[in-house]
């Protein structure tokens, strides 16, 4: 049965809910201040949390900051409990990384039913948990390696063709092989700098003091730098007649790096290139509204699977083990993570007549706002 830790002062109220809990057959451990609260949790690991908010020495507040900072704590189910008159200082622990508050009085039933309901979603998210985890694993052991042995030994083969015929090779072979290196070991580099980009973006969301600071720098015209990448990432696929636009909003500025904007934009209309048939086209949308700026996407490949829109993480591929994909499943979640980093959006949708619709958004800064939309909707 799961573990409880009960942190209250009031040592008749403590060992009380203590004795409800042993009823329903609860392991329960109790502490009457909050240091000891603190030190028995990192001893006995329980599964909830239930913790006043008055207390000595270390009160809940401190409790729950100390616990949240914890790894293997912070994921654990933290109550509050408090007196009516303390509301006020429950909601902050809310928003400090509290699961719940409860307020004093209150009856056995309900506290029953509060700690039965978030050990029931702890438990539930664990399932998840350890679901994307397998995930993971499987999907590493397949497409990482591939990826990197595909790149290589592209490389390597050429590089040994080269050694082995170079006096007997025309210029039409030679330039053929050192196309085969340069290609592969773009493929090489792309997927080494989203690698290490993924794990940047990963700091940077336990950072904000950092993203405030790179939302000093901008990037002009938006809709231009979209279509310039569209434009270089279709020549790659020999399909530059495919492209279609309907750009506005083209005077305008984002609080953001420029490469982040990019990185966004080439991992989306890569994708819809990637997975839509030559000679399909693909229609590249931008406009804005009071607040925001946004891009669409649209190809008219087989359309996304129906769970992907829930499942946007790093090194998930649907079907990658049933179909030859290239890539570890990292541009979507970078486009993702970039886009949250900014205080942007990402929707995916599968059309019911074919293909798929990608649409991101990111907010404009205030002195965005302000200008008339005269000057930010402007047709080319």
């Amino acid at each position: 049965m799961a573990k409880i830790l009960v942190i209250e002062d009031a040592e008749y109220l403590a060992h009380g809910i203590a004795r409800i809990l042993q009823l329903e057959g609860y392991e329960v451990v109790v502490a009457t201040t909050g240091r000891q609260g603190i030190e028995l949790a990192v001893q006995e690991k329980p599964d909830l949390i239930l913790c006043d908010l008055a207390l000595p020495e270390v009160d809940g507040l401190g409790v729950l900051r100390a616990i949240r900072h914890i790894e293997e704590l912070a994921p654990v189910p933290f109550l509050l409990l408090t007196a009516r008159a303390s509301q006020l200082d429950a909601r902050i622990g809310l928003q400090s990384g509290a699961d719940d508050y409860l307020v004093k009085p209150i009856t056995a039933q309900a506290l029953l039913e509060a700690i039965r309901r978030h050990l029931e979603r702890s438990t539930s998210l664990q399932a998840e948990y350890r679901e994307r985890l397998s995930e993971l694993e499987l999907s590493l052991s397949y497409a990482l390696p591939h990826e990197f042995r595909t790149a290589l030994n592209g490389i390597l083969g050429a590089a040994t063709h080269l050694h082995v015929f170079a006096d007997r090779l025309t210029p039409e072979e030679l330039w053929e092989l050192s196309d085969d290196i340069r290609v592969s070991a773009q493929r090489l580099l792309r997927l080494v700098e989203n690698f290490l980009l993924y794990a940047r973006t990963d700091f940077l969301a336990n950072a904000p003091e950092l993203v405030e600071q790179l939302r000093h720098f901008s990037v002009d015209e938006p809709s231009i730098v979209v279509q310039d990448i569209a434009l270089m990432k279709a020549e790659e696929y020999g399909r530059i007649t495919d492209l279609r636009f309907s750009l506005t909003a083209l005077n305008l500025r984002l609080a953001m790096p420029t490469e982040h904007f990019a990185k966004i934009a080439e991992e989306l209309i890569d994708n819809a290139l990637k997975f839509s048939p030559a000679g399909s086209p693909i229609e590249i949308e931008t406009w804005c509204d009071a607040t925001s700026f946004s891009t669409a996407i649209r190809d008219y490949g087989p359309g996304i699977p129906p769970e992907l829109p829930t499942r946007i993480r790093a090194y998930y591929q649907p079907g990658r083990l049933l179909h030859e994909q290239q890539g570890i499943g990292l541009g979507l979640t970078l486009a993702k993570r970039l886009l949250e980093l900014y205080g942007g959006s990402l929707t995916l949708e599968r059309l019911p007549g074919g293909g798929t619709r990608v649409a991101f958004q990111l907010p404009l800064p205030p002195v965005e706002r302000t200008r008339e939309d005269s000057n930010l909707r402007h047709q080319v």
